[in-house]
């Protein structure tokens, strides 16, 4: 069976996928998806793709130039709060984050190129990281840093890198989340990033460098509330495991099952989550990626905003997408409701 980061190399969205009429929060959804990256392992070392648009990226092989000499960035910040930069595309995902993560401040150089990390952030489950770049070339407007965030003692990893975006003259910014995958939950880790290239996704082009960042991060606080709620429909069920409440996010763990007969039907099927409070807040789930053992059942894990404080339930709708392969069109299929009550 074909992996899902072979199936979603081969998809051609604009050509090979039938239009549907979509809302402009299932829009945002679907951006996420296309460039989320789906960890598919059994234990296995780490993989990562930095996705633009509808091209999947793999990590090449690179010979690199120059050398990254590590210094306290001294330099006035580029932005203020790089996380504010991509707030609004994550549908305020980012308001906390600033007043808790922690300040990293170290540049490199390599290659005329300067790599520096703002800010980062572990809550818990996911690591996020801000960082800037500046270079006299121009790096257009669907660039990337190609590098995974690597967890010590984690067997592997999932997660999304943002574009660059530009913010001034030969300054661009950029955000990562990485989504370890730990055999028990860490109060501190140690993440190491050594990017090789800054890749133009549009024109394929690179710029090869060598920067080598290490830092650690304590996890924010929190509580957790085992759900233990499912909801079967037809061969497909999802079960919401757990949910863990911390001063910057909502992480939601949930998993999906699969019958043998739709398995054989379906080569692809990949469970969202539509959420929504009982107050009528709607939040934009932002997919951490998920493990599956072989293709189909998978563990999957969730970030959402800070919930609204007065807000007591959450109505969670999972969104099963269904495809027969990577050429063909897909569909989606709604499960019933699942309502939960919240104990933070």
């Amino acid at each position: 069976m074909k992996s899902l980061f072979e199936r979603l190399n081969e998809l051609n969205p604009v050509e090979e996928i039938e239009p549907m009429d979509v809302s402009d929060l299932e829009k945002k959804a679907m951006k996420q998806r296309v460039r989320k990256k789906i960890n598919q392992q059994r234990r296995v070392p780490k993989i990562w793709r930095n996705v633009a648009v509808a091209a999947v990226i793999g990590i090449a092989s690179v010979t690199t130039i120059g050398f990254g000499f590590p210094t306290l960035a001294s330099q006035i910040p580029i932005v203020s709060n790089i996380f504010s930069v991509f707030n609004e595309d994550q549908n305020g995902l980012y308001t906390a984050y600033e007043e808790f993560a922690t300040d990293v401040s170290e540049s490199q150089t390599s290659n005329g190129v300067t790599i520096t990390i703002d800010r980062a952030v572990y809550d818990g489950k996911s690591v996020t990281l801000t960082y800037s770049v500046e270079t006299e070339k121009e790096l257009g407007q669907e660039s990337g840093v190609n590098a995974t965030l690597d967890v010590a003692k984690s067997s592997g990893s999932g997660g999304t890198s943002s574009p660059l975006q530009k913010v001034d003259d030969q300054k661009y910014v950029g955000l990562i989340t990485s989504t370890p995958m730990l055999d028990e939950p860490q109060d501190t880790i140690q993440v190491s990033w050594s990017p090789r290239s800054i890749d133009n996704y549009d024109t394929m082009e690179e710029i090869k460098g060598k920067w080598d960042f290490q830092f650690e991060l304590e996890a924010v606080t929190g509580n957790g509330q085992d759900v233990k709620q499912s909801v079967a429909d037809k061969g497909i069920e999802v079960s919401l495991d757990t949910i863990r409440y911390t001063d910057i996010s909502t992480v939601i763990e949930y998993s999906q099952t699969v019958e043998a007969s739709i398995a054989k039907e379906y080569e692809w099927i990949t469970t969202d989550l539509l959420i929504q409070d009982n107050l009528g807040n709607e939040y934009f789930s932002n997919g951490n990626g998920g493990v599956s053992e072989h293709g189909q059942d998978y563990q999957w894990n969730t970030t959402i905003k800070k919930i609204d404080p007065q807000a007591t339930e959450l109505i969670i709708i999972p969104e099963v997408m269904l495809a027969k392969g990577s050429n063909a069109a897909y569909k989606k299929k709604k499960l019933d409701p699942i309502k939960v009550k919240l104990n933070r």
